[in-house]
C-alpha cells in the first residue's frame, strides 16, 4: 500500500502564512485529517489545522509544543471522528525534507501509539519547508515509520510534492525533448510521477490518453467495460476491423504503450465501473482523472470524488442535434471540477434527474431512449472531428492545472459553438447552498452512492458512444 498526503489549496495556504510568518525558529500545529482509501493507495486527507496559541508552545531555533495544547487536539480529533497530523517547519530549507532523529522518536515512540488509541487513525507528521514544498509520513500499526510517496495541493492549480526517495525524477529523455522545451524539465519529471486516470475509453478517452502518454504522463488508469462494435470505428482511434469484439481498454493500452514518451510507462487496464466500490478505489489511486463517460451516475460520482478525495476530474461532452439527417447544433465543453472550481452539478453539466434515471437502470431501456431519440434525435452521437476537439480542450485544461503556463491554473468552463466557432470560456462560482464545496477532503467519510452498474450487468454493457 503507497501512501499520499492531500489538501485544498486553501488549506494548505492558511498553514503556510501561520507557519512560515517569521523564519528565525522552526513553527508547529496539528490539524485533523481523513483517510480515502483506494485500491493500492491510502490517501490522508488534511482538512482542518489546529493553531496553538502563544502559550502552547515554545519557540527556541526550534519548536516544542506544550502537552496541554496536544491533549486538546487529541480530544478535537476524536470528537470530529477525524485522524491527528503534526505539522512543523524547518523554515530555512528547500525541498523534501527527512524526519530528525528527535522528529522520529517524538512521533513514532511518544505519540503514535496514544494517538492511534484515541482516533483509531495512525498519526501522521508533516515538515514544510522554506520554499513550501510538503513532505509526509504516517505511522500506522505496529508503528513504523511509512513515509508518503507525495502530497497533493489541489485547488486552481494541481501541486505534487513528490518524495524522491519514493518517487525519484525520471531521466531527460530524448522522446520528451521537444515537450520538455515548453515548460522545462522540471514540470516534465512532475507529469512523468503522475498517475492519472481515464474513465470511458471510447472516442474521446482514446485520443486523451493518446495525448497524455506522448506528453510524457507515466502512469495511466484506463477504466471501461465495453467492447468495440463496428459503428465504433469512424471515431476510436488507433482501432480497426480486426479489432470489433476486443474489449476497449486491451486495444487502447496496446496503443499507449507504443505511443509512450516516459521512460517506465506504466498503463493499467480496469474492466470495472466508477460507480461500484472497485472501480470507485481505482479512482482513488489516481491525481487526477478524465471522465470521457456520457452517462450521468458516472459523473455525478467522479464529480463527488473530485471534491471530498481531492481527485481533480476534468470533464467534458458533446451535444449534437440532428433533424432529418442534417445537422441543427453541434458544440462540446470542456471543464475541471474539484475544491476552488464549480461543480458539474452548477456548471449545469449535470442533471440530478438524469442521475436517479441511471441509477434505476432506465437509460438501459430501449423503450426509453427511443423516446428521447424522437425528441431530440439519436441519442449520444459523436463524430471524430468533434471527439478531437474535445480532447484537446480538456487535455489542455490538465496542462495548465499542472503546469501553470498561463499563470491561471484554472482556464474556466470551455464551450465550443460549431455555428458559430467561437471558444467562449466562463467562470462561474458553485450556487449557494451546493453540497459540494462542503465536501473537501471528507474522504471515506463522506462517500458517494455506490452500487452495481445497471449497464455492466448486461453482456459487456452497451456502447458508451451508443
Amino acid at each position: 500500500m503507497d501512501y499520499s498526503a492531500a489538501m485544498t489549496e486553501e488549506t494548505a495556504a492558511q498553514m503556510r502564512r501561520f507557519l512560515l510568518r517569521d523564519e528565525r525558529d522552526e513553527e508547529i500545529c496539528f490539524a485533523l485529517w481523513r483517510p480515502a482509501a483506494g485500491k493500492s493507495r491510502y490517501n490522508i486527507l488534511l482538512r482542518e489545522p489546529l493553531y496553538p496559541g502563544d502559550k502552547d508552545r515554545s519557540r527556541h531555533g526550534g519548536v516544542s509544543a506544550y502537552p496541554a495544547y496536544i491533549d486538546r487536539c487529541k480530544e478535537c480529533a476524536r470528537e470530529a471522528g477525524a485522524g491527528l497530523a503534526m505539522v512543523h517547519t524547518h523554515p530555512r530549507a528547500r525541498g523534501h525534507q527527512d524526519v530528525s532523529k528527535p522528529d522520529l522518536h517524538y512521533e513514532r515512540d511518544v505519540l503514535a501509539r496514544e494517538v492511534f488509541g484515541i482516533t483509531g487513525l495512525p498519526l501522521v507528521g508533516a515538515t514544510l519547508a522554506g520554499d513550501g514544498t510538503w513532505s509526509a509520513r504516517v505511522y500506522p500499526p505496529p508503528f513504523k515509520i511509512r513515509w508518503c510517496r507525495a502530497v497533493r495541493t489541489v485547488g486552481a492549480m494541481l501541486r505534487v510534492d513528490f518524495n524522491p526517495n519514493l518517487a525519484p525524477p525520471p531521466g531527460a529523455g530524448a522522446k520528451s525533448e521537444r515537450t520538455s522545451s515548453v515548460w522545462g524539465r522540471e514540470r516534465q519529471a512532475d507529469l512523468a510521477r503522475l498517475n492519472v486516470g481515464i474513465v470511458g475509453a471510447g472516442s474521446v478517452g482514446a485520443m486523451v490518453g493518446e495525448i497524455l502518454a506522448r506528453t510524457g504522463v507515466g502512469r495511466i488508469l484506463i477504466m471501461d467495460y465495453d467492447a468495440i462494435k463496428e459503428h465504433n470505428l469512424d471515431r476510436l482511434a488507433g482501432a480497426s476491423e480486426a479489432d470489433v469484439g476486443r474489449l476497449k481498454i486491451d486495444v487502447l493500452a496496446e496503443n499507449l504503450a507504443k505511443s509512450a514518451s516516459s521512460e517506465g510507462f506504466a498503463c493499467t487496464e480496469s474492466s470495472g465501473s466508477v460507480v461500484e466500490s472497485d472501480g470507485f478505489a481505482e479512482v482513488l489511486d489516481c491525481d487526477a482523472v478524465f471522465c470521457c463517460a456520457d452517462r450521468p451516475w458516472p459523473r455525478q460520482v467522479l464529480n463527488h470524488a473530485a471534491y471530498s478525495c481531492l481527485v481533480p476530474v476534468i470533464d467534458g461532452g458533446v451535444g449534437i442535434r440532428t433533424r432529418k439527417g442534417l445537422l441543427v447544433h453541434g458544440m462540446y465543453r470542456a471543464q475541471t471540477v474539484g475544491p476552488a472550481r464549480a461543480c458539474l452539478d452548477c456548471l449545469g453539466a449535470l442533471d440530478p434527474g438524469e442521475v436517479a434515471a441511471d441509477r434505476a437502470g432506465t437509460f438501459d431501456d430501449p423503450g426509453y431512449v427511443r423516446k428521447l431519440e424522437a425528441k431530440d434525435g439519436p441519442a449520444r452521437q459523436n463524430i471524430m472531428a468533434f471527439s478531437a476537439g474535445l480532447a484537446s480542450l480538456e487535455a489542455l485544461q490538465f496542462i495548465e492545472m499542472v503546469t501553470g503556463l498561463a499563470g491561471r491554473g484554472d482556464v474556466g468552463q470551455q464551450p465550443y459553438d460549431y455555428r458559430t466557432g467561437e471558444i467562449l470560456p466562463r467562470h462561474l462560482e458553485c450556487r449557494k447552498g451546493c453540497a459540494s464545496p462542503g465536501l473537501a477532503a471528507l474522504g471515506d467519510s463522506c462517500r458517494p452512492f455506490l452500487g452495481a452498474d445497471p449497464s455492466r450487468a448486461r453482456d459487456l454493457g452497451h456502447s458508451r458512444e451508443g
